[in-house]
C-alpha cells in the first residue's frame, strides 16, 4: 500500500533522514519509536509531503507527488503535533469540514461528525468553541476530525498519519482514542502513529518501526523489536522488559540514572 524507496531528508548539511526504505501493508497500525530528534516526525512530515525529501514515496504504487489534493484527501488523514484549530468554530464544525472533499449534503456531513464525536466522547461538547476546549479535549476533537474524513464507502485502505495523537490526554482517554485507531487499522486500513509511550505503542501497535539517527534501527512486531538491549542502548538508559499480567504483550520498565 505505503512504500518509502531510499527517502532521505536534509537540513542544511545535516541528513535527518538517511535513505529509509520499507513497505508497509494495510491492515497494520505502525508505531514510530525513537529518542528525541531521531527523525520521527521529520518522516512524518515527508509522507505528508509537507517537506522537500529524496527519493520515492508511493501509495497504491504510484508517487505520491502525483495525487491531487482532492483525491488525496478521501485517502488519507494527518493528525499533526500541532493541528489548526480555527477561531470561532465549534467542535462539530470543525469534524464536519472534514468531509469537504465529499459529494453528499449537509446532514449527511453532520450525521458523521456526530457519530465520531460520539465514538471519542465528545458529543456533550459538539456545540462548544474550539478555544473553550482543554488540550486532550482539543486532541480528541482532531482524532475525530480525522476518522470523519476517512469514512467513506470507497474499497481501497486508507492511510492515517498521527503525530503523537496520545500527548495531551489522560490515561482513560489514551486507550479509548487508540482502540478507535486500532479498529480503523483492522478495518484494512494503514495507521502510523509517532508515539513516546513504548508501552502504548507495545500494547497497540502490530509492527513497531525504531528510527536511530535518521536510520531503521528495527522494525517488525512489539515482541521482536521491544527488547531490553536495543532499547537500553537506543534510549541511553537501563531498560526492562516483562510480559504484561495478563496481555501477550511487552510491558517496559525503564531505571533512573543513578549519576544525576
Amino acid at each position: 500500500m505505503l512504500s518509502l524507496h531510499g527517502l532521505k531528508v536534509h537540513r542544511g548539511h545535516k541528513a535527518v533522514i538517511s535513505g529509509i526504505s520499507a513497505d508497509f501493508a494495510p491492515g497494520q497500525f505502525i508505531a514510530l519509536l525513537g529518542e528525541n530528534g531521531a527523525g520521527k516526525s521529520t518522516l512524518l512530515s515527508a509522507l505528508c509531503l509537507d517537506i522537500p525529501f529524496q527519493g520515492e514515496i508511493q501509495l497504491f504504487e504510484q508517487p505520491l507527488s502525483q495525487w491531487s489534493a482532492e483525491s488525496l484527501a478521501l485517502q488519507r488523514a494527518v493528525l499533526p503535533q500541532q493541528p489548526i484549530s480555527p477561531a470561532g468554530l465549534t467542535v462539530a464544525e470543525l469534524v464536519s469540514l472534514s468531509r469537504f472533499g465529499y459529494q453528499e449534503s449537509l446532514a449527511t456531513s453532520a450525521s458523521i461528525a456526530r457519530k465520531w464525536l460520539a465514538t471519542l466522547n465528545l458529543s456533550e461538547l459538539s456545540g462548544r468553541d474550539l478555544s473553550r476546549l482543554s488540550g486532550g479535549q482539543l486532541q480528541r476533537c482532531h482524532i475525530a476530525r480525522c476518522l470523519a474524513q476517512l469514512d467513506n464507502h470507497l474499497a481501497t485502505p486508507k492511510l492515517l498519519l498521527l503525530d503523537e495523537p496520545t500527548a495531551a490526554l489522560d490515561v482513560h482517554q489514551q486507550h479509548r482514542c487508540l482502540q478507535q485507531i486500532k479498529a480503523f487499522a483492522n478495518a484494512s486500513n494503514l495507521v502510523i502513529a509517532v508515539l513516546h509511550d513504548l508501552n502504548l505503542a507495545a500494547l497497540y501497535a502490530d509492527q513497531v518501526l525504531l528510527l536511530d539517527q535518521g536510520q531503521i534501527s528495527a522494525l517488525g512486531t512489539p515482541e521482536r523489536v521491544l527488547a531490553e538491549q536495543p532499547l537500553s542502548k537506543l534510549y541511553q538508559t537501563k531498560m526492562h522488559v516483562c510480559r504484561h499480567p495478563r496481555l501477550a504483550c511487552p510491558m517496559i520498565f525503564s531505571e533512573p540514572h543513578t549519576e544525576f
